[in-house]
């Protein structure tokens, strides 16, 4: 009996199907991949926001501190990677998995030919310092508002008193609605990173209001990927992670963390 082989069309229909089914999977499969890496990010800034606790219960409730002044060497010895090296779980931490900044060492994927966490750190053991400009340390930074390296000089609504510091436990009246740990920007995005804010440890939130509540998002862009994880990037809709200073972490959209100079989350009298 003859062997009947595929027509061309039966062939065809076979092809096109195929192409139909993996046209559906690949959104479903890019989805799901999407909020792996925003689960796993979430996780790394947990254990960053549990490594501060345990910093803080081990010096007086102060909090780990900033010292990397948008990209250049300031303070290194204070700034948050190097105090809190003890506490976190290695260097895998320090990167989200939605990471592709092009400002990470050579070594680390990028094609930055700055100084390495790992190079600072090896010279402050040894009683030197770093000179030449730093690399990417690492995907999140500190909300400065809790730093005392970059305190803010604010004042009360209305003027007055001068609000602050919070750098430590006491000083704060609601931590699980504090922001701590957020995502520095990525610096891929045009105009690139003109401030150093990609290889810097924390950002600046009590600027973002400066020109307005509309330009809020975009202004908070520049310093922190608000976008990381979905919305639309420079709008109150960008979604990223966020720690916070009880320990939790969460993956909220811009607009729920800022709503205005006076009412968001990292100016700790009026978190909420």
């Amino acid at each position: 009996m003859p062997r009947r082989a595929f027509t061309l069309v039966e062939l065809l229909v076979v092809i096109a199907v195929i192409a139909l089914l993996v046209g559906l999977l690949l959104p479903a499969i890019g989805k799901a991949r999407r909020a792996a890496m925003a689960t796993r990010c979430l996780s790394n800034i947990r254990q960053l926001e549990t490594a501060n606790i345990l910093y803080a219960d081990a010096n007086k409730e102060y909090f780990i501190d900033a010292g990397v002044g948008h990209g250049g060497p300031s303070a290194l010895q204070n700034a948050w990677p190097v105090l809190l090296e003890p506490y976190y779980g290695g260097p895998v931490i320090l990167r989200s998995p939605a990471d592709r900044s092009v400002y990470w060492p050579i070594a680390d994927g990028g094609s930055d030919t700055g100084a390495s966490l790992r190079e600072a750190l090896d010279a402050l053991a040894q009683g030197q310092g770093i000179t030449r400009p730093l690399a990417r340390w690492t995907s999140y930074g500190l909300n400065s508002f809790t730093t005392r390296f970059a305190t803010p000089s604010v004042t009360a609504p209305g003027g007055g008193r001068f609000l602050g510091p919070w750098d430590r436990l006491s000083r704060i009246e609601r931590p699980h609605k504090t922001a701590h740990f957020l995502m520095m920007t990525f610096g891929n995005h045009p105009p690139g990173d003109p401030q150093g804010f990609a290889r810097a440890d924390h950002v600046h939130p009590d600027n973002w209001g400066l020109l307005g509540i509309a330009s809020a998002p975009a202004v908070a862009n520049t310093e922190s990927e608000i976008a990381a994880h979905g919305g639309r990037p420079r709008t109150a809709d960008a979604i990223a992670n966020y720690g916070f200073l009880d320990g939790h972490a969460a993956t909220l959209r811009f607009r729920d963390v800022y709503r205005g100079p006076y009412d968001n989350a990292f100016f700790p009298d009026y978190a909420r």
